[in-house]
């Protein structure tokens, strides 16, 4: 099963892409896990994505057409967590600790469809996350890689299924999807690592149980009718938060890379939320906790 995440849902042109995680202009659909533990894409919106195409203002969508491929959001959470955790009390983010790979695992990465330019750019994103697990990331050519990512070089932003959830998708199929339709920019990288995050498990941080958004949920959902997606996505992938008995949280991490960036007519106060193109501290901190070198 895979989650979509929505990148940017900011509706002005300059918006662009947080797409993975982040802001991004979308041309299908997107949608976002946050980071509450920012570590499970069960589903992150398997497009965590939102593929978006630029022909659009950054509305987040998904888009579960973007690659042939590409499997459906999945967004039912049942995982419990324990009451108690070193984790709810010191780190900031979301996630369910069924969606996160086996400690000291090597995960085998192959990319699909990719020039070597692409290639090049996918691998230095998804290495931002590398010094701080306990993970081995191996790219390979294997066509039964753990996570396989497919790029798509027509939508602006991109899906992946969120940790373990990966395994479920048969293996003729990516279980992330990344679109370059915007070039080997800094955005496109912002959506790699957002959405690599959902891939170790994250969850979108909009989401977190503790959030100090307050949203205009009807300017949320006449976004999403303008363009014709459905009032459910954006309650699964914005408006909902999570159950704080269900995930390990902290404290609300408005600069996560796992956040998406969103205009200011999606809240009472008329603020947008911030373009986050890079790891915050905290997600460092978050995922040293979700995978510490010396466990």
């Amino acid at each position: 099963m895979r989650l979509f995440s929505v990148i940017s849902h900011q509706t002005r042109p300059h918006c662009a892409m947080q797409c993975g995680m982040l802001s991004i202009s979308y041309s299908a659909t997107s949608i976002k896990l946050r980071l509450c533990w920012n570590v499970s894409l069960k589903q992150h919106h398997y497009m965590d994505s939102r593929l978006l195409s630029s022909a659009r203002p950054c509305i987040l969508s998904i888009n579960p057409t973007a690659h042939p491929t590409a499997a459906a959001p999945e967004h039912a959470y049942n995982n419990q967590a324990p009451e108690t955790s070193a984790l709810s009390r010191k780190k900031r983010g979301v996630a369910f600790p069924a969606d996160l790979w086996p400690q000291h695992s090597t995960l085998k990465i192959s990319l699909i469809g990719m020039t070597p330019e692409q290639e090049q750019l996918t691998k230095t994103s998804i290495n931002k996350w590398a010094p701080h697990v306990n993970l081995t990331f191996e790219f390979t050519q294997s066509p039964d890689a753990d996570i396989r990512i497919a790029a798509d070089n027509n939508s602006y932003g991109g899906s992946s299924t969120v940790g373990v959830n990966a395994k479920k998708v048969p293996a003729q199929k990516p279980t992330m999807v990344i679109g370059f339709a915007h070039g080997l920019v800094t955005k496109t990288s912002q959506t790699i690592a957002h959405e690599f995050g959902h891939a170790l498990g994250l969850k979108h941080e909009h989401q977190h149980p503790y959030r100090t958004l307050e949203f205009n949920a009807e300017n949320v959902y006449q976004e999403h009718d303008r363009y014709k997606q459905p009032r459910k996505e954006a309650d699964d992938q914005i408006l909902k938060k999570f159950d704080p008995r269900q995930v390990y949280s902290s404290q609300y991490d408005p600069r996560s890379i796992m956040h998406y960036s969103m205009p200011g007519e999606y809240f009472t106060n008329g603020m947008p939320t911030s373009e986050n193109y890079e790891l915050s501290e905290t997600d460092k901190q978050f995922i040293r906790a979700l995978y510490p070198k010396n466990r």
